[in-house]
């Protein structure tokens, strides 16, 4: 028989309720695990007040801590912090990524009758995320990797990613594309297909992370990550790097507070696009994959500009309307990304080329965030606050329940230990 909490909950009470409330995908899961495991018997309302609470003060604090930054002086925001990790940047790389996630928001049309006319109402809206991290990475006299992965040329592997990209139905639809294309490349349509270097990796090993979130613009991500970053001492980072998909709002971002940073556009967003243009410039299979492998190993290789021209001969003797505004829309996105898809460099360099981290964190975030019977209102800010706390590895939370607790209590560090 779990515990009853009384009016008053303890600090230790209130850290489980905290912690329960990350990892449960809601206030009712919260209470269940923690009389389950805990042996603690908490209202559903009183753990959505706590988290409420804790979560706007965490909110607060962020703010403050941009406006502490913004009071500094131009050099000093050009160094290290003085408590910030320093050296070994020799064999570590600094990154920054930013992508959303995908939440229900009510809003002030919530509960009023549609007008006549007005299109299908969608409750969904995209809180934002961002990834602060740091890499275990070496630089190299020559692309380290020239040669495409094999896996790069498996459909078994390729297509049901580039699906996910591309948030497609999937189901047979999406298996039967997969079995066709693989059929057509003579590949074995069976789960047995382990390509050799599948598991090689393309980028640098993540050593730690730190995220932060909100719902606000992505101006305002922007400053988070920047301040976030300075924290981390990322400005005596010899090697930096901006990665994210081509949504211009992220390289927005990029170019008002990373500007110093390497961008690069995620591998496997420009391989989805790739492979778009290929399977509509034909209705043959067994070409557009010929076709979709000849573009992967140059776009692999950093020579998009032979993409970019192969679709400009597309394009002349194209006569379906429908085709020509796909290949259209494939054509601009990569002029304007090629930019930042010169992997063989970035590979060279050291750099992560891929934005695998930072859709695991999207995903983690999601579990708590997001479900269709999941309507947020003044609650979602403080959630994702807290959500983002949990899953940094630089472990705020902790800082935050200590300050807590000497402000309580009266105690007060000496200078020298802080």
């Amino acid at each position: 028989m779990g515990i009853e909490v009384e009016a008053t909950c303890s600090p230790q009470v209130e850290r489980k309720v905290i912690a329960a409330s990350t990892s449960c995908t809601s206030h009712a899961h919260t209470r269940e695990q923690l009389r389950t495991l805990a042996e603690i018997d908490i209202g559903e309302k009183r753990c959505e007040r706590m988290v409420q609470r804790v979560g706007s003060e965490r909110v607060r604090q962020r703010e403050q801590r941009w406006e502490d930054y913004q009071a500094l002086p131009l050099p000093e925001t050009k160094t290290a912090p003085a408590d910030a990790p320093l050296g070994g940047w020799d064999h570590r790389v600094a990154v920054v990524m930013a992508d959303g996630g995908r939440i229900q928001l009510r809003d002030e049309r919530w509960g009023t009758p549609r007008k006549e006319g007005e299109k299908k109402r969608s409750w969904w809206r995209e809180p934002k995320v961002a990834l602060v991290a740091t890499f275990a990475s070496e630089s190299h006299d020559a692309d380290p990797m020239p040669e495409v992965p094999e896996c790069l040329h498996d459909p078994l592997w390729l297509i049901p990613r580039i699906n996910a990209i591309k948030a497609a139905t999937g189901g047979d639809a999406a298996a039967e594309e997969v079995q066709e294309t693989a059929s057509a490349a003579s590949v074995p349509p069976a789960d047995s297909a382990s390509p050799a270097d599948r598991r090689h990796e393309w980028s640098p090993s993540p050593l730690v992370r730190s995220v932060v979130s909100t719902l606000q613009p992505y101006a305002h991500l922007g400053r988070l990550a920047k301040v976030e970053a300075y924290h981390r001492g990322f400005s005596a980072a010899s090697r930096k790097a901006f990665v994210a998909d081509g949504l211009q709002s992220n390289w927005t971002i990029h170019q008002t507070q990373f500007s110093d940073y390497t961008p690069i556009t995620d591998l496997m967003h420009a391989l989805t696009y790739v492979y778009k243009a290929a399977k509509e410039s034909t209705d043959d299979m067994e070409e557009c994959w010929t076709r979709c492998q000849a573009w992967v190993t140059c776009v692999w290789q950093g020579k998009v500009t032979c993409v970019i021209d192969a679709i400009d001969g597309l394009l002349a003797g194209v006569v379906d309307e429908s085709v020509r505004e796909a290949l259209l829309e494939v054509h601009g996105y990569l002029k304007n990304n090629k930019d930042r898809m010169k992997y063989d460099q970035y590979r060279r360099r050291g750099l992560p080329i891929t934005t695998a981290l930072m859709e695991s964190t999207i995903k983690q975030t999601n579990r708590r965030m997001k479900g269709t019977e999941k309507f947020w209102l003044d609650g979602a800010e403080p959630q994702s606050q807290l959500c983002a706390d949990s899953l940094s590895e630089t472990r705020p939370l902790d800082n935050y329940w200590r300050e807590r607790s000497e402000n309580a209590t009266g105690f007060r560090k000496s200078r020298a230990n802080r």
